[in-house]
């Protein structure tokens, strides 16, 4: 009789434990590419700070990625739910009103609008004499078709070269199809490590950075869900940026990249991001990085 008792209790703890767990809030995003690839590492850093510091008022959460791979998760994806995901990272644009929700206070503070160049070694003279946003119209840039640096670089006028694949875009830089590769200040070192090998002849380029506003967000579906989702993420985050603790995470993550690029010291050329709403909060300057 014991044994029969004990194991009710054991079936009755199981059963609790698995409502409990159905009953969390489920952060479920894309699962990335290879076993020690983690493009968005920080931002799940990020994200499990602001649910941990809500647990008392919203309880247990889930984080974990779904069942598919995508190494650039995207809008469509998120709008399907493809792989059970349920938010997503990707920058601000208008479009999604009544589809999707953004918490729009910057996980990386504005970095990935600092844009270095990778061009090859031997063309850093092009570059050196450039002061202005003319001088730039006589170089070719390249990008994926599906990057919003593509829509801010032609309207400001210059020459944009797009490529199918990412890899494709640093072939096609290797083999002389555009004059340099724009890439964000927190990721550019690490995408150029990865391809030192192949392509040995490409470089940082030294004295520029091209600068637009280009806020990185965490994004929900426009449903009962994703605003129960996004609305504890807000709470977190807003609480983060008042203590500090959104800014301690960044500089634990970039401060090394960011002295290693020399970012203070280099020309800056401001451009213009034609794809921002008006909601963004670009003169919030607490949740901005300056160099």
């Amino acid at each position: 009789m014991r044994r029969w008792s004990l194991l009710v209790v054991a079936l009755f703890l199981g059963w609790a434990a698995a409502a409990a767990a159905d009953d969390s809030m489920r952060y479920i995003y894309h699962r990335d590419p290879g076993s020690d690839d983690n493009r968005n590492a920080y931002g799940w850093r990020v994200l499990r700070a602001a649910l941990d510091r809500t647990r008392d008022r919203y309880g247990d959460y889930v984080l974990e990625p779904g069942s598919i791979t995508d190494e650039r998760p995207n809008a469509t994806s998120l709008l399907h739910g493809d792989g059970g995901i349920t938010i997503s990272i990707f920058t601000a644009r208008t479009g999604y009103e009544g589809k999707l929700i953004p918490v729009r206070i910057p996980i990386d503070r504005g970095i990935l609008g600092y844009r270095l160049l990778l061009i090859h070694a031997g063309d850093q003279t092009k570059f050196s004499g450039v002061r202005a946003l003319g001088d730039l119209k006589r170089l070719k840039f390249g990008a994926l078709v599906s990057w919003t640096d593509v829509p801010i670089m032609r309207q400001a006028g210059l020459a944009v070269e797009t490529g199918p694949s990412f890899d494709g875009l640093f072939k096609m830089l290797a083999a002389g199809r555009f004059d340099a590769l724009s890439r964000g200040a927190g990721e550019i070192e690490h995408d150029l490590d990865e391809r030192r090998k192949e392509l040995p002849g490409i470089v940082v380029e030294r004295s520029l950075v091209l600068h637009y506003p280009l806020p990185v967000y965490f994004w929900f579906r426009d449903d009962e869900e994703g605003k129960a989702l996004a609305e504890r993420v807000t709470l977190g985050l807003r609480q983060m940026v008042a203590d500090g603790s959104l800014e301690d995470l960044f500089h634990q993550e970039f401060d090394t990249i960011l002295a290693s690029l020399n970012l203070a010291h280099r020309h800056v050329i401001e451009l213009k991001n034609p794809l921002l709403s008006a909601e963004e909060p670009l003169a919030e300057r607490a949740l901005w990085y300056r160099p």
